[in-house]
């Protein structure tokens, strides 16, 4: 595994987010047709009428789309995260097992990563002995 298949839990997890909302924020179809009609009563007078509804079947296959892609989003996040997490259980570490884990899986900043650990750990100490570990890799 290396830096880039770790960055993509990240990205992952932020498109699943935006198909989330693109789910929530999708909006009924408006479809407007004519129709011709009469009154049931004498005369029968033939007219023409306007009528307006929601366009239910395009709603539902963009909203089966939408889910069809979050599903597929969702199931290679859980792939990736349950390679990820087989990754680290095999650092040998313990300071490197926790560093990525709150990096690439909580998805913490660097600072917050340094704060999580404590000890006189800076952002950039444990940046760099990730990529150190990393690149090693």
């Amino acid at each position: 595994m290396n830096k880039e298949e770790l960055k993509q839990l990240r990205y992952v997890k932020s498109e699943i987010e935006s198909i989330k909302k693109q789910l929530s924020d999708l909006d009924y179809t408006v479809a407007t047709d004519k129709v011709k009609g009469s009154s049931s009563h004498f005369p029968y007078v033939q007219r023409s009428f306007t009528i307006t509804g929601v366009d239910f079947l395009e709603y539902n296959r963009k909203a089966e789309r939408l889910r069809r892609k979050l599903n597929k989003r969702i199931k290679e996040l859980i792939d990736l995260v349950e390679k990820t997490n087989e990754f680290i259980e095999d650092i040998d570490d313990s300071l490197i097992r926790q560093v990525i884990s709150l990096r690439y899986i909580n998805g913490l900043t660097w600072e917050d990563v340094a704060n999580n650990i404590g000890g006189n750990n800076t952002s950039d100490s444990v940046r760099m002995l990730c990529n150190r570990f990393l690149d090693r890799l």
